[in-house]
């Protein structure tokens, strides 16, 4: 005869006995994860913010953020617990706190005193898109002016290409074709390769 004695074990809950995913901090896959490299003093990106960099900045940022689980942050998903009582109330401020310096820290000292005093990361990143997607319009005339005046000269072949390539890939970063799985957008398209190729 066999009997069961009771579990007296205190060590954190195992993950199947967390109700919410998000406590379990052991996951890699948890965004309220806190890694030993997370470190609030770093920059993330090799180009800070400037006032001409905005697009290619904010896909490296989202690379970056995505590949430390931390995209829904600054996309929304992840909100603010609305209680204090919360057990993902701290979690959820410490990491914003690291994803907010990460991106105040990725931003030229000429821009970043004008959100020093932002603390939401959703928030301050909404700020610097709504800032800097008004200028597209002047950086895509002058996209399309390089892309005019661009000359070959003595540069070989390949890279005249690059020179070219580059222009028309950030261009298109800045004036992207619209998303359409209807097919009505061939035509739109096929101008856009045309285009290309002259």
């Amino acid at each position: 005869m066999t009997t069961e004695i009771p579990s007296t074990d205190s060590s954190p809950a195992s993950p199947s006995k967390i109700s919410n995913p998000f406590l379990n901090f052991t996951d890699v896959t948890n965004p309220y994860r806190l890694d030993h490299g997370d470190n609030p003093s770093i920059s993330f990106v090799p180009e800070l913010l400037t006032v001409d960099n905005y697009t290619t900045w904010s896909r490296a940022m989202r690379r970056a953020l995505r590949a430390k689980n931390k995209l829904g942050f600054i996309s929304g998903a992840i909100t603010k617990p609305t209680s204090s009582d919360d057990p993902l109330f701290e979690a959820w401020e410490r990491c914003n706190d690291l994803v907010t310096s990460w991106v105040q820290n990725s931003i030229s000292p000429s821009i970043k005193s004008s959100i020093a005093l932002v603390d939401d990361a959703a928030e301050l990143w909404d700020e610097l898109k709504e800032r800097f997607t008004q200028q597209n319009g002047p950086r895509i005339f002058q996209l399309k002016k390089a892309l005019a005046s661009l000359q070959q000269e003595q540069d070989s072949v390949s890279v005249y290409y690059g020179k070219l390539k580059s222009i028309w890939d950030e261009l298109n970063l800045f004036d992207p074709l619209p998303d359409c799985t209807c097919g009505n957008l061939t035509t739109l398209s096929n101008r856009y390769q045309r285009d290309c190729v002259i």
